[in-house]
């Protein structure tokens, strides 16, 4: 589960108690993020990988379906990520040292622009960025919500299936049991009435890229742990291009004129997952769920856009 204000307030009443005791290990979701210092031959950074990748990929001849498509089926993990803030985490950072939910230093994914900063309009800036978000409402995920569109690609394992017939790809997600049905081909757009959470994604190739276009989000959900978000007036462009037999280069681009001053992109590594017998396992995220009470007791309250719907 994702940190907020509350849970560090839930936590201390009873910091007193335990304090004499020996902390145990942390839960698999506060394992560092994985560092390496090349990924397929490229810089293991966000920024320099991007740069690499896209070059390398001029070159890559990826394997193809029997329907001529670029084959990416199979596991994938994310590499270059982290769920604690797209814009990076300094060394100085507090909450490096918070005895809940720590966070780790990691650069930013954001590759553009070049502050490597996501370009809030100034009053919105106030609600995501650690803000009001992050100080009064409960982060998504810890409802057991999902992550949205691109955290899901930045979070747990996931797979990719590519029917023969091409009119449809499926990406399903171990977080939360969340899956996309992505429609190929030029369909046209359905209504802006019709939202959802993860939104309505439309794919096409661009040569050896899987272009995925998404809108029609109900903008309920969070970017990061740090409560960036977007509207429902966002659109997001991902683009997976494979660079070698098991690695892919995953580039989201992110509009929404109501928030930002400016699109912002985001970029990093997919690697195949080739342990034998590997599949997605079922992540019961309300079984046993005691946190959100305790949130909810602190004050913390249910996000559905609030601060910037009713600003």
């Amino acid at each position: 589960m994702q940190r907020t204000l509350g849970a560090f307030l839930a936590a201390t009443i009873g910091a007193a108690a335990t304090a004499a005791a020996q902390a145990p290990p942390p839960p698999p979701e506060l394992t560092p993020p994985i560092k390496v210092s090349t990924i397929a031959g490229c810089p293991g950074e966000p920024l320099a990988f991007h740069n690499c990748a896209r070059q390398k990929a001029k070159t890559f001849t990826p394997p193809r379906l029997p329907n001529g498509r670029p084959n990416f089926q199979g596991y994938w993990r994310s590499r270059l990520t982290q769920a604690n803030s797209v814009e990076g985490v300094a060394a100085d950072d507090p909450l490096l040292k918070d005895p809940i939910m720590p966070w780790f230093v990691a650069p930013p994914e954001i590759i553009e622009p070049a502050d490597r900063r996501i370009p809030y309009q100034p009053w919105a800036a106030a609600i995501g960025r650690r803000g009001v978000n992050f100080n009064e409402y409960i982060d998504p995920r810890t409802t057991c919500s999902t992550g949205g569109v691109p955290r899901l690609a930045l979070q747990d394992a996931s797979q990719i299936l590519q029917p023969l017939t091409d009119d449809h790809i499926a990406w399903l997600h171990d977080d939360h049991h969340q899956f996309r049905v992505i429609a190929m081909g030029q369909r046209p757009p359905v209504g802006r009435d019709v939202t959802a959470w993860n939104g309505i994604s439309r794919g096409r190739w661009d040569g050896n890229t899987l272009v995925i276009e998404t809108a029609n989000f109900n903008g309920y959900t969070w970017i990061d742990d740090g409560g960036n978000f977007y509207t429902d007036s966002a659109r997001v462009t991902e683009r997976v291009t494979m660079i070698d037999p098991d690695t892919m280069h995953y580039e989201a681009t992110i509009e929404d004129p109501t928030v930002y001053t400016r699109p912002w992109k985001v970029a990093w590594a997919l690697i195949r997952e080739k342990a034998p017998g590997f599949e997605l396992i079922e992540e019961a995220c309300r079984e046993g769920e005691r946190s959100l009470g305790r949130l909810r007791e602190q004050g913390a309250r249910f996000y559905f856009g609030a601060p910037w719907r009713f600003r």
